[in-house]
């Protein structure tokens, strides 16, 4: 990871951590499919890369029902430190927290049943040499699963908001994210067979979000994916805003509820016996 990286995931920090659920996350729909692909079960040794505020290494923790053990790795010291708040909360004593890159793993090979990365690999410049790491910490026949997101426009949580606000403030929209780069069928599949992996599998993950209020969804999205353009802003800017952006949401509204689709894609892979 390059210094300029870092210290972009570090300003990043500030908000994502301040604004992270204390405990469970409100939406840990793609945790749980995670879950259940690489069929972790308690008692098993998990550890998670990339892991942020701690998801989905915290859902991990909960479904091992106090058997096991569960690391939470990231780079960032803030994003690790609200993880490690919220494991407090929820009491997850099977928890522990490793400040690291996940191209350069601090664990002896062989040390882990599975290793799980969510939304992680899409901002890692090798993405290869983070996918034999993982192979090289896991134990033989363990397994590896990554969730990227899908396509930008097959993302309305990205593209819906990002349209509206570029719009409102006449700018142009700019090209689709990074952190899409990574949708296209097979190209996770190529990196885990290249890192020597097998019986590598891709799989789409597809859900929508029920939100109840959208109101206060599309206010805690702007201050959260937006700090820079919401920040200062006046009052009456700020409410004509996220008018605009609830706007753009009307085609996903029934009856109130706002519900939004979510469309990732997950690799996964198994270490040779």
């Amino acid at each position: 990871m390059s210094e300029t990286s870092r210290e972009a995931w570090n300003e990043r920090s500030k908000t994502w951590a301040a604004k992270t659920a204390p405990g469970r996350s409100e939406d840990d729909a793609f945790d749980r499919m995670i879950i259940a692909a690489a069929a972790i079960r308690p008692g098993e040794s998990v550890l998670d890369t990339a892991s942020g505020t701690g998801n989905p290494a915290l859902a991990i923790a909960l479904a091992m029902e106090g058997r096991g053990r569960v690391v939470a790795s990231d780079f960032t010291p803030r994003m690790l430190e609200a993880a490690r708040g919220r494991a407090e909360t929820l009491s997850l004593s099977i928890m522990a927290f490793v400040g690291c890159d996940m191209t350069a793993l601090p664990f002896p090979g062989g040390a882990f049943d599975c290793v799980t990365c969510r939304f992680g690999l899409m901002s890692v410049e090798d993405k290869g040499a983070a996918a034999a790491e993982a192979l090289r910490v896991l134990r033989p026949g363990g397994r590896a699963a990554y969730a990227v997101w899908g396509p930008y426009e097959e993302n309305p949580p990205f593209h819906v908001p990002r349209q509206a606000v570029a719009r409102f403030f006449g700018e142009a929209e700019g090209p689709p994210p990074a952190r899409h780069a990574m949708g296209v069928p097979g190209t996770l599949g190529d990196i885990l067979g290249g890192a020597g992996f097998v019986d590598v599998e891709e799989r789409e993950l597809r859900y929508r979000n029920r939100v109840a209020d959208p109101a206060d969804y599309v206010a805690r999205r702007l201050r959260r994916s937006f700090p820079g353009k919401v920040e200062g802003l006046a009052e009456g800017r700020l409410v004509a805003l996220a008018a605009a952006v609830l706007d753009a949401w009307a085609p996903f509204i029934e009856d109130g509820v706002l519900y939004v689709p979510n469309y990732a894609r997950l690799g996964l892979g198994w270490k040779p016996r």
